[in-house]
């Protein structure tokens, strides 16, 4: 009886540790995504900033791979037309810049955010 009683407050005892490593394991991870979103949030807020209508867009691709955010060119209808867009985040949370230009030159910017 006494085996029994023993076992069973050894196998309780796994579980509690168990269920308390997930519990820490699921704060952390939490934590660190937040962290992540925001630190990105930060990161493309800044990039717009330098980012100017009117100014020409030759380069922002190598700012923004310099500031550590992906970034994708898409072509208009010439060579001298089209948007960038820039953007960092984690798993559930990005945020993104577009920029559209004409000419060579900004036209516009937006932040926009994917949670």
């Amino acid at each position: 009886m006494d085996k029994e009683k023993s076992l069973l407050r050894r196998m309780l005892k796994v579980c509690l540790k168990a269920l308390l490593a997930l519990i820490a394991f699921v704060v952390v991870f939490g934590i660190y995504a937040d962290f992540k979103v925001r630190g990105a949030e930060k990161q493309v807020r800044a990039f717009s900033q330098l980012v100017v209508v009117g100014m020409p867009v030759a380069g922002l691709d190598r700012k923004a791979s310099e500031m550590g955010l992906k970034f994708r060119r898409t072509a208009g209808s010439s060579d001298q037309s089209g948007s960038i867009q820039v953007w960092e985040g984690f798993a559930f949370g990005r945020w993104f810049c577009n920029v559209d230009y004409l000419d060579g030159k900004a036209t516009g910017k937006r932040i926009t955010s994917l949670d």
